[in-house]
């Protein structure tokens, strides 16, 4: 074959055998194509999964608030089992909740409420909190619990099953000679080696005094994550504890037995003091928001918390999942102080 032939056949053969650049184009584009279906697929997975792990949270911790707040509304006003534990004379623990006075450890008033927190923190009996921080969130209710624990402590001379001695810093009821004589103690030195032999006539109870609030912080203000707290009688002072994040309101409705037969005539969210102290029943709605933003959502939802309503601006561009979650509880011990 001739030199120029030759030629001809190796350049025909070099130009069959790459790319053209509109094939690499194409190439490159469907690339690009694919990886972009691939980081959408990731980040709606990541999305659900993020949304899937808020709904969990707020379904347990929701959960935990109810129970926790329906334990201390049934057990309001329990003073160990004994019906004259009001007649006992107040006693000052140093720091108390109000400016003046013995409200602490005043069992006349085992259930004190503030409907829709604005700016004052008078109850409806009239006592002024001022235990209480100025980051509590606007429009929530406040309500206090005076009640002694489920079991005493020291029964007869006897402790209960796990205990040696009394606990620092808390309160006790003490009963001797089953009830007749009563009196406030307090701290580990509580309870003598005399009253803790058996059948010393001698019984203890844990007192608390307690104030549920929602807080606009969980642990600092920048964080503002809405959180359920509690102002509690600690030793000679009120301290503040947080329970429950992510509670952003709380409504809490009371059943009023007008006619003494232990059922509720009618609901209210608002109750008088001689309301109050005819309640047998209590609803309690708590609204639980997410501690985090789920991207690409916007919540425009409306949430019924009784007979109040909350409408999400959707102009507001709020990226949290919320939800309500509601329960009742029987109030059987909160009348008894006025009988």
């Amino acid at each position: 074959m001739p030199e120029r032939a030759q030629l001809t056949q190796l350049c025909r053969q070099g130009r069959s055998g790459g790319f053209s650049l509109v094939e690499l184009m194409v190439s490159v584009l469907l690339g690009i194509v694919l990886s972009l279906g691939i980081v959408s697929v990731y980040l709606e997975s990541k999305r659900n999964y993020i949304a899937e792990e808020d709904t969990a949270r707020i379904q347990e911790n929701g959960r935990f608030a109810l129970n926790y707040l329906k334990r201390e509304l049934m057990q309001a006003g329990f003073y160990g089992g004994k019906l004259t534990v009001n007649q006992m004379p107040s006693v000052s623990v140093g720091t108390d909740c109000v400016a003046s006075g013995n409200w602490a450890l005043d069992a006349n008033e085992p259930l004190e409420f503030i409907n829709d927190y604005t700016t004052s923190l008078t109850t409806n009996k009239g006592t002024i909190l001022n235990c209480l921080p100025a980051e509590i969130k606007s429009g929530t209710d406040i309500f206090t619990v005076k009640r002694s624990s489920g079991e005493p402590t020291l029964k007869n001379g006897v402790y209960k099953t796990g205990v040696t001695a009394a606990t620092s810093n808390q309160w006790y009821l003490k009963f001797e000679n089953y009830g007749d004589t009563k009196s406030w103690q307090n701290g580990s030195t509580a309870i003598t080696g005399t009253e803790a032999t058996e059948d010393s006539k001698v019984d203890f109870w844990e007192f608390y005094t307690q104030v549920f609030f929602i807080r606009n912080y969980s642990i600092a203000s920048v964080d503002a994550i809405p959180t359920l707290c509690v102002a509690r009688l600690v030793g000679s002072a009120m301290a503040t504890d947080c329970l429950v994040e992510g509670v952003e309101d709380m409504q809490i409705e009371f059943g009023i037995d007008e006619d003494s037969d232990g059922t509720p005539n009618r609901f209210m969210d608002n109750p008088s003091d001689a309301d109050i102290t005819d309640a047998v029943v209590a609803r309690i709605y708590l609204l639980l928001r997410g501690t985090s933003e789920i991207a690409g959502y916007t919540n425009d939802k409306t949430y019924n918390l009784g007979q109040k309503s909350i409408t999400i601006d959707p102009d507001d561009k709020d990226r949290y999942l919320r939800r309500v979650m509601t329960t009742t509880v029987q109030m059987r011990n909160a009348t008894l102080p006025s009988l």
